[in-house]
């Protein structure tokens, strides 16, 4: 098997920055941050941080995806998040100075710049708008888990599914076949996003595939109903 090579990306060049929390900064800004920022390729299973671990900087996912999980009293993984391209990881516990609260993990393979302590709080000291898109992403990362915590309180475990299946397909299109859901998630990995036990997500998975509303290849899934999917999400779309 041929090799991946891989090529690390600079702030100046990057093109995931003009649709980020950094779209504002200044020249200079960007060319310091690019200095003293890393970078590291991540396979699949490979943890950027531990839960409980110092937070000593910020995460930027240049490329990839990532699932943050937390783990419960019984030590059973809860996954709370999914990020990728262009999304910042571990600044809530960076401006808390707590130590993190999740862990992160690649979920396929990604290339994740590091941005220190120092240089993240200096932007955050000398660039006036920077807080404010700051504000802008932490308030819509707390109405997405209060979206979350309605759900798993009022929602049923087949409603639940029905819904994140619905996001994923409409954050992860396939580009060459609208219908498939581009991510690879294994049933575990989905019952912990619905926050249900697996074999409950693989039953409800099943009687959606033999009802012909998705169909289902190993990790793949496709979405082939998607009317009949947001009716049993119980959602307006």
């Amino acid at each position: 098997m041929k090799k991946r090579k891989v090529e690390f990306p600079k702030c100046e060049t990057c093109p995931k920055r003009a649709t980020s929390v950094f779209c504002d900064l200044s020249e200079d800004e960007v060319a310091n941050m690019s200095a003293n920022k890393g970078c590291n390729f991540y396979k699949r299973g490979q943890n950027l941080f531990y839960e409980g671990s110092r937070a000593i900087g910020i995460h930027c996912i240049y490329e990839g995806k990532v699932k943050l999980t937390k783990l419960g009293v019984d030590g059973k993984e809860q996954i709370v998040k999914i990020a990728s391209d262009g999304e910042i990881l571990g600044y809530n516990s960076l401006l808390s100075q707590q130590p993190y609260n999740v862990s992160a993990e690649a979920l396929d393979e990604a290339i994740v710049c590091f941005v220190p302590n120092s240089t993240f709080l200096d932007i955050i000291d000398d660039n006036k708008d920077f807080p404010r898109r700051m504000m802008q992403v932490m308030a819509k990362d707390t109405q997405d888990m209060e979206q979350r915590l309605t759900n798993w309180m009022q929602k049923s475990v087949r409603e639940r599914l029905a819904e994140v299946l619905l996001l994923l397909h409409n954050r992860y299109p396939n580009k060459e076949n609208v219908e498939v859901i581009d991510i690879r998630l294994s049933r575990e990995e989905i019952a912990n996003l619905v926050g249900t036990a697996t074999e409950s997500a693989i039953r409800y998975l099943s009687e959606l595939n033999t009802d012909k509303i998705i169909e289902l290849k190993g990790k793949e899934i496709r979405i082939l109903n998607k009317e009949k999917l947001i009716r049993i999400a119980n959602i307006d779309m």
